[in-house]
């Protein structure tokens, strides 16, 4: 009895290894979202309570094998300790492919190819409804870009991080910070 159990295992551990040359040769997608290399931010639209701003991130698959990004979504880092003066609201959407609902429908890359992805921001204003007078005031804002992929590997959530300064808002918005 034995005997055979040590031959399943040895069995296993060839399948796992000849499963590991194989992918090795074969290769895998390797995503990479260029978040340091986004495109300047833009105005989309500017009323009296908000302003509406977006960038462009370009992701890639570098590697030998179709990647899928199941999801994607931003995430402001802005506390009301930190600054209460704005609501901020932040989404990701396919370029050319925009949707009401925010919701991030999965999308193929195929090896060697890239896709862009809008970032979308809009800050309004909590307290005086001037949108303006509000951000004169304003801090850096920090986002996290976080993004569910997969392909021969198992699934797994990556992040990157781009900050909106102060002084990028105060030039779109084309007002001085206050000293």
């Amino acid at each position: 009895m034995d005997f055979i159990i040590t031959i399943i295992l040895w069995i296993l551990i060839i399948l796992f290894l000849l499963n590991e040359v194989i992918i090795r040769v074969v290769g895998d997608a390797i995503v990479n979202m260029k978040a340091s290399e986004h495109t300047p931010f833009t105005v989309d639209e500017i009323t009296q309570d908000s302003i509406s701003l977006s960038t462009t991130i370009n992701v890639a698959n570098e590697g030998k094998q179709c990647a899928t990004i199941m999801d994607c979504y931003v995430r402001q880092l802005l506390p009301y300790e930190q600054f209460d003066g704005v609501k901020v609201e932040a989404k990701a959407e396919l370029k050319g492919v925009p949707r009401e609902d925010d919701y991030f429908e999965a999308v193929l890359i195929q090896k060697k190819e890239s896709i862009d992805i809008v970032i979308r921001v809009k800050l309004i204003d909590r307290k005086n409804n001037d949108i303006k007078q509000t951000l004169t005031h304003m801090v850096d804002l920090p986002l996290d870009i976080v993004y569910q992929h997969a392909a021969r590997y198992p699934w797994k959530i990556s992040k990157e991080t781009i900050v909106l300064t102060s002084e990028e808002i105060a030039k779109l918005a084309d007002i001085k910070l206050a000293d």
